[in-house]
């Protein structure tokens, strides 16, 4: 299994196999702290070799830079087929609504397939220059 796509961004859709990803991004600029950003989406394009078509479970957990769990892990399980072919794709788009930031920090995204840690995505909060 290879993560071709692990990615935060401001908008992501799958549709019949075709992702798309708009506005990737690593940081957030908040006004002031605690901040509730609207929306943030998770764009994952995972491609899989004939040997490992089936079901899989994935999970993402949100961690603070002490590796501490921020928030309950989100869980899936997806279904790969890739009859006629020698690998074959699985994507999610996974939206995320209101997400609350009680502080400055370095988190991360840990990207997990059935169960072994697969990649790690990190996300910068700051206080805006601005405010």
């Amino acid at each position: 299994m290879n993560v071709e796509v692990f990615a935060l961004c401001d908008y992501a859709h799958d549709e019949r196999g075709k992702l798309t990803v708009v506005g990737a991004f690593d940081a957030l600029m908040l006004n002031d702290f605690p901040a509730v950003h609207p929306l943030l989406c998770i764009a994952l394009r995972l491609r899989f070799q004939i040997y490992e078509l089936g079901s899989h479970q994935i999970a993402l957990t949100l961690k603070d830079e002490d590796g501490q769990t921020a928030a309950n892990p989100l869980r899936a399980g997806i279904e790969v087929n890739g009859i006629g072919r020698d690998s074959a794709c699985a994507n999610l788009a996974l939206r995320l609504f209101n997400l609350r930031w009680e502080r400055e920090g370095r988190w991360h995204f840990l990207l997990e397939i059935d169960g072994h840690e697969k990649a790690q995505l990190p996300l910068y909060v700051y206080r805006s220059p601005q405010a």
